[in-house]
């Protein structure tokens, strides 16, 4: 047990401390402990910068020494709790007071300000557009003015409360004499009132300010009579409202100039008030709740509100997700343009909406312009921006995963950025294993440390190679008596990661192999079923010794993915699929009842996808750009990595490598780094660590040709040659072919290539029978009328005869 008492043990810490530091200081071997104790406490802060001297393998700790039995018994602490990503909470001493903090929350805050100005300006811009609703609303309450004033001015110049009298007095049936007095008073006091000379002289003033009006006006214009007209205008605007407020007393004063907005709160700036009347017309709110802000509303990015409030307590957030379609409709907005979350408590709500398509506008991959150290272990690997324009990131760590979608969804750049990021991790040994179109993968090569592809019987061994170097790993943990790895082990238990791409093609592979418990050779067994039993065992308990298995497939069902497998994956990510079935079999049964509707995502939004995954649990994102068809974006990238791989001794072949030591020993080829030419062809290692490179069938090389060519389901003869020299001129050229160079004149340039593709086309066939000699499958040429006319051979056929499933 830890002794905290204040003074230290004898023979403690404190006993080896100089008297002199300038003699500590003055030893190399801890002036070097000291510089990597410093480095290894900044690296985690915002200022340390990942490079090629901090924050790499090198500067790791040192690995935890394995107790003898009986000894120190290591506790299985939380990896972020360790370094500190979730700090204790402060005290309110700790917390450095500072003069902004008089003011009220907000006062400083650029975004608050920001939507207050557009709040401002909408307002400014709505009022000037409703200028003629407003004046004529003004001349209304003008000539209501004018009526008042003359019936004000005419009841007090005729004593008209006298009149009223005598109407009285007639009723209850008074005397004439009564009645008659109160006529005779009535006139004396009207000839008393016309010679008043406040009323001469505010009769004179009105008069003759309208006479002089008018005459400016008839003399110089209505501009230069202007400031007499408005200064009319307004002393009789103001005797109308006094008249309007006489007859509405109930009614406020506001509400003869007030314009309604109407229903279309979509193209206005948010406020508390729009935000209640929304709630309330999306039938969240009663007529009598109302909702508080606990922050100023502020802007946010990709014209973007976010509002923070507390909901009444008789509401609760699954009732507010609930109308989250009836809140978009009263917006006027999509509803995967608003998102709405909880904000720490359980009625405190962050609201959050834009005004446009926020995945309307790529993004570029930051990795294209900073192609810098990741940490893969504690940030994750970025692969996109969700719908307010945060980075996302996938953490690979002690985890299971699973891509899936549809062709032609965003799958591919998904896993482009998946596969940039991790080339990017020196700690991170990138295991790549292609279904179909190796050759598209062949830019990563570089950084993988195993890479090949259409191979069932190489992926069975590998998966061997995997759960043999799990259960090693388990072993030292059992006598460490730990539960998992963590970042700390990582310099001698690196991060394992096998990305299987297009998956479905090995498992609906019907291709079957020798049982090697058969002595007599004459059992086999499917690879297909191997790979999935291999998959569940690994998924299993393998996590937490720093293996990670990534899977990727197409047009999944339930049966695609191996159950046990699908059962351990703790990241899901699904690009659009093609109905529920297959949304449920990407991420989780009752993915579709959960809101999770990757089948729902719009063509219109290439990359799309909902991930399920630690800090973004089941959120659509787009995943970023990495330019794939004018150029290879990915090149610099994968460049960079290996260049960091190199520094630190970690690029493929330069260190011990377990996984690939195994494939070697029960195969006799090697794939590391792609094998001999990078194409994922695993190729023999001659003594000297030479590659002896693999015979390559023609199948091989038309299925490059393929992918060479890009999306093309069909390629002429002609057209496959000319690819097929590309790659093999030592065998498909002009010259091996023995012809000619082509004649610079039409007829002549006409007579060699039809010279060359029939040499061509005869030594193609040669080939392709001798590779399937021995088969029951064959390969010919055929003919298709659709543009573009010609015969050749079909990429369906070519795979059928290479003996790889159909996709």
């Amino acid at each position: 047990m830890t002794d905290i008492s204040p003074e230290p043990a004898a023979g403690g810490p404190g006993d080896d401390i100089p008297d002199d530091l300038s003699d500590l200081f003055a030893d190399p071997a801890v002036r070097d402990r000291l510089e990597k104790e410093a480095r290894d406490a900044v690296r985690g802060t915002r200022a340390g910068r990942a490079d090629a001297t901090t924050g790499t393998p090198r500067d790791l700790p040192a690995p935890l020494p394995i107790p003898e039995a009986g000894g120190l018994v290591f506790d299985d602490e939380d990896d972020d709790q360790e370094h500190g990503a979730v700090p204790a909470p402060r005290t309110p001493a700790e917390v450095q007071r500072t003069w902004k903090d008089a003011f009220p929350e907000g006062t400083f805050d650029s975004g608050v300000w920001a939507h207050r100005r557009k709040v401002l300006l909408h307002k400014l811009a709505w009022h000037a557009g409703h200028t003629h609703v407003y004046m004529w609303r003004l001349t209304r309450l003008s000539a209501l003015g004018v009526g008042a004033g003359l019936r004000d001015g005419w009841h007090y110049y005729s004593a008209q409360e006298y009149a009223e009298m005598v109407d009285t007095a007639r009723r209850k049936k008074m005397t004439p004499d009564m009645v008659a007095a109160l006529r005779e008073e009535r006139l004396e006091y009207a000839r008393a009132r016309r010679r008043e000379p406040m009323l001469i002289g505010a009769t004179t003033g009105v008069l003759t300010a309208v006479a002089a009006a008018v005459a400016v006006a008839q003399v110089y214009g209505l501009l230069a009579a202007s400031p007499a007209a408005m200064l009319t205008l307004g002393v009789l605007s103001a005797l109308g409202l006094r008249e309007h407020r006489r007859r509405n007393p109930d009614q406020p004063l506001t509400a003869a100039f007030a314009v309604p907005h109407g229903d279309d709160d979509g193209h206005l700036p948010l406020t508390d008030d729009m935000l209640n009347r929304v709630l309330r017309t999306a039938k969240v709110l009663k007529d009598d709740q109302e909702i508080i802000l606990v922050e100023p509303i502020r802007a946010a990015e990709i014209n973007g509100v976010e509002a923070k409030f507390r909901l009444p307590k008789e509401v609760t957030f699954s009732q507010l997700m609930a109308k989250k379609e009836a809140i978009a409709n009263a917006l006027d907005i999509e509803e995967r343009w608003l998102d709405i979350r909880k904000d720490g408590s359980a009625n405190r709500v962050s609201f959050w909406y834009c005004t446009a398509d926020p995945f309307g506008t790529p993004r570029v991959s930051p990795l294209m312009d900073n192609s810098e150290q990741t940490d893969v272990w504690r940030r994750g690997i970025l692969i996109g921006f969700n719908r307010r324009g945060l980075p996302i990131y996938l953490k690979l760590r002690h985890v299971m995963a699973l891509l899936g979608g549809m062709s032609r969804t965003g799958k591919g750049m998904l896993l482009r950025n998946l596969l940039c990021g991790l080339g990017l991790d020196p700690r991170a040994n990138l295991r790549l294993v292609a279904g179909a179109k190796p050759g598209e993968h062949r830019g990563y090569a570089p950084v993988c440390s195993t890479f090949f592809g259409r191979r069932p019987e190489r992926l069975i061994t590998l998966l061997e190679a995997l759960l043999a170097e799990a259960y090693r790993r388990e072993d030292i943990l059992e006598d460490q008596a730990r539960a998992k790895f963590g970042e700390k082990d990582l310099p001698d238990f690196p991060l394992e990661i096998l990305v299987i791409d297009e998956y479905k093609q090995y498992a609906n592979s019907s291709k079957r192999l020798p049982d090697p418990s058969d002595e007599e050779g004459k059992r086999t067994f499917k690879a297909a079923d191997r790979i999935a039993e291999l998959l569940e065992e690994l998924a299993a308990f393998a996590a937490a010794l720093n293996i990670t298995v990534l899977v990727v497939t197409q047009d999944p069902d339930a049966n695609t993915i191996p159950r046990g497998f699908k059962s351990n994956s703790g990241a899901r990510v699904a690009t659009r699929t093609g109905g529920p079935t297959q949304t449920n079999a990407i991420l989780k049964e009752g993915a579709t009842g959960a809101g999770l509707r990757a089948h729902e995502i719009p063509e219109s939004m290439p990359g799309g996808a909902i991930v399920d995954i630690d800090g973004a649990p089941g959120e659509l994102i787009r995943s970023f750009f990495i330019e794939d068809e004018e150029f290879d974006g990915a090149a610099d990238i994968i460049a960079a990595g290996l260049a960091l791989r190199m520094e630190l001794g970690r690029a493929p072949g330069q260190f011990s490598d377990p996984i690939e030591d195994y494939l070697l020993r029960h195969t006799g080829l090697s794939s590391s780094g792609g094998g001999p030419n990078g194409s994922g062809r695993p190729g023999p290692l001659e003594a000297g660590g030479e590659w002896t490179e693999e015979e390559t069938t023609i199948l091989d090389l038309m299925l490059d040709a393929f992918a060479k060519a890009g999306d093309v389901d069909r390629l002429r003869t002609g057209d496959l040659l000319v690819l097929l020299a590309d790659l093999d001129p030592d065998t498909w050229s002009y010259e091996a072919l023995g012809v000619e160079e082509v004649p610079e004149d039409q007829d002549g340039h006409k007579a060699a290539v039809t010279a060359y593709n029939r040499a061509g086309g005869r030594r193609l066939a040669e080939e392709i029978a001798a590779a399937l000699e021995g088969t029951d499958r064959e390969l010919v040429t055929r003919e298709w009328t659709t543009a573009p006319r010609g015969r050749g051979y079909l990429l369906a056929e070519v795979r059928t005869a290479a003996g790889i499933a159909p996709e």
